[in-house]
């Protein structure tokens, strides 16, 4: 009977299927663009789709929009 040692063939198929999932996920992860932060332009841009949906009114738009912005201090 052949004698593995301490590494099963099967262990080199494992550590390969491991290895490939961690690099796809990293590469997915990178493509979405890291974490799951919005930054201002994205929250913009789903202000001006509920403005467009009517969602909220104009003055409601024009207040939040100051207040991504910074200026509503």
């Amino acid at each position: 009977m052949y004698h593995w040692g301490y590494f099963h063939p099967f262990g080199l198929i494992f550590l390969l299927i491991i290895v490939g999932f961690f690099i796809t996920n990293m590469i997915l992860w990178r493509r979405r663009g890291g974490m799951c932060y919005h930054n201002q332009s994205d929250a913009l841009s789903i202000l001006e789709s509920r403005l467009v949906r009517g969602e909220i009114t104009a003055e409601e738009f024009n207040e939040l929009k100051k207040t991504l912005k910074g200026k509503n201090k």
